[in-house]
């Protein structure tokens, strides 16, 4: 068994757990989705934080660094966009070394010390990533 990474048509991401390829395309058609998959690959970093909330929801977080940096090879343009302003501002780091880092969404964790320019390089990034295998 293993865990597939669909990279959608419309940017998104979606993981199957399945034994194959073949029986993962399966699960993705019976979704039902309005996006096809752009490409597939085997999943080789996933560490992942199911938090049930008061309300009965589930909040997911990413926790480990290297499930972000399995899935950023999806993502070449937002990654380069955000290399760019971290170069200017840094990543984020707790303040003690025993503090959890949480990787769910490195862009906002330090979004409070980039200027408008880097709010912008993000924002087209993203709109390209969503256009980049569009019909």
């Amino acid at each position: 068994m293993h865990l597939f990474s669909f990279r959608m048509k419309d940017g998104n991401c979606l993981v199957i757990y399945a034994k194959d390829e073949s029986s993962a395309m399966d699960v993705l058609k019976g979704m039902g989705l309005h996006s096809t998959p752009a490409g597939v690959r085997i999943v080789t970093a996933f560490v992942a934080n199911f938090a049930l909330t008061d309300t009965g929801d589930l909040h997911t977080t990413l926790l480990d660094r290297g499930t972000l940096e399995d899935f950023a090879s999806d993502y070449p343009l937002l990654h380069a966009a955000r290399e760019h302003s971290y170069a200017d501002f840094g990543d984020s780091r707790p303040e003690m070394a025993s503090e959890p880092v949480l990787f769910n969404d490195l862009t906002r964790q330090d979004a409070h010390n980039w200027d408008r320019r880097d709010k912008s390089v993000i924002s087209y990034a993203v709109q390209q990533e969503r256009q980049r295998f569009s019909d």
